[in-house]
């Protein structure tokens, strides 16, 4: 029998749109012609009029996230098999492809646990996944071997140690060090605020984690968007 999952998430530049179909086949069928291997006897079959290679990808990704369960609970295995993968070309991510999945599944054997979620983070204008546990999607080793200092939307006490025409540096307390754009100093926003100087205090949050030198930003607007990106997070 068809199960249908509508993924569903707004965000203020529209949202992400995806109405996944698929049913399972019993156990004991056989191997499903052309269907790929996704975890031990756990099996992903694609519609026969076929589907771009990315949603392919990120498809079989959802069904990984919970294949180890999916084993356990059908230790005979189970086939998933996609009748039709459906959304808006207007707005749309192929990751949202895993996002539906990973619901589906859910959703269909009742799974718990935290699952794969997304977020749309405005100081940066991206959404922003979510995989669990699984932090580098198609990798052999999905762990992070080298986690940053910080993560994204985190909130830090910092102390100014440089002031340049662009921006400024500045020292985390406890540890690591971070760049604020000179368009994220509240100074830059407020005709009476000074501007920054070696040894300010400020509070910030942490914009993009990932690159050589973090960048914080101090606006409160900022501040007030990565707190609701993170309740959103948390009630995922």
């Amino acid at each position: 029998m068809t199960h249908v999952f509508r993924f569903r998430f707004r965000s203020p530049v529209g949202g992400l749109a995806v109405d996944l179909r698929a049913e399972t086949d019993p156990a004991g069928s056989g191997i499903p012609p052309h269907s790929m291997q996704i975890h031990r006897n756990i099996r992903l079959g694609l519609p026969a009029s076929g589907l771009h290679w990315k949603d392919t990808a990120w498809l079989a990704f959802g069904v990984s996230l919970n294949a180890p369960t999916l084993s356990e609970l059908r230790p005979d295995g189970v086939s998933i098999q996609v009748t039709s993968l459906d959304h808006s070309p207007s707005d749309y991510r192929s990751e949202a492809a895993a996002l539906a999945m990973d619901g589906w599944l859910r959703e269909r054997f009742a799974l718990e646990g935290p699952g794969a979620s997304v977020a749309y983070d405005a100081a940066q204008d991206r959404y922003v996944f979510a995989w669990g546990t699984t932090f580098q999607p198609f990798s052999d080793d999905p762990r992070l071997k080298d986690p940053p200092p910080f993560r994204d939307h985190q909130e830090l006490d910092v102390t100014v140690t440089g002031v340049a025409s662009v921006g400024s540096r500045a020292d985390v307390d406890g540890g690591g060090t971070g760049f604020i754009d000179q368009t994220k100093h509240p100074s830059w926003w407020g005709e009476d605020a000074a501007p920054p100087r070696p040894g300010d205090r400020l509070h910030v949050v942490v914009l993009d984690a990932s690159r050589e030198e973090p960048r914080f930003s101090a606006l409160q607007k900022d501040i007030d968007i990565a707190r609701r990106l993170r309740a959103l997070r948390n009630e995922a």
